[in-house]
């Protein structure tokens, strides 16, 4: 019965919300629910915005689609042929991709996706990375448990 109550309360705990500052927000997101791995010696990373952080990003949640935020460094000139996110129940392609343009030394290619539906911690799928990279799969992290704390 003890084990039960403890694994019970671990359950509730592990479910609970995390209220974090506006201003402390957007470092505390970054920091905690972005996804990074390296193929071919490129450094790519991905975050899925909630509409929390758009809201502090921004100051207002875009629409009920997702998007995600791509990044790769220290290439400035990759692409890829299509982006999907994947999960158990289905598959999405992106309906918006847009280069963001950067003009620093060393920064990082940046892609904003778009995608018609929003699925939590799905796969990430850059299809047809440039440069022989090839396709490249991120899980993507599920952090609608960060909210924006109420003033």
């Amino acid at each position: 019965m003890r084990f039960f109550l403890a694994l019970l309360m671990g359950v509730v705990l592990w479910g609970c919300s995390v209220e974090v500052p506006k201003d402390e927000f957007v470092a505390y997101f970054d920091k905690k629910c972005k996804t990074e791995i390296e193929r071919s010696g490129i450094h790519f990373f991905a975050l899925a915005m909630t509409p929390d952080y758009e809201m502090a990003k921004w100051g207002a949640s875009l629409d009920s689609g997702m998007r995600v935020v791509v990044g790769a460094t220290p290439r400035t000139d990759l692409s890829f042929e299509n982006t999907f996110i994947i999960s158990s129940r289905d598959t999405v392609d992106a309906i918006v991709s847009r280069k963001m343009q950067t003009f620093e030394i060393g920064s990082a290619d940046m892609f904003v996706l778009g995608f018609a539906k929003r699925m939590d911690g799905a796969m990430l799928l850059l299809k047809d990375v440039s440069h022989g990279i090839g396709s490249v799969e991120m899980k993507l992290m599920d952090c609608r448990n960060f909210r924006l704390k109420e003033k």
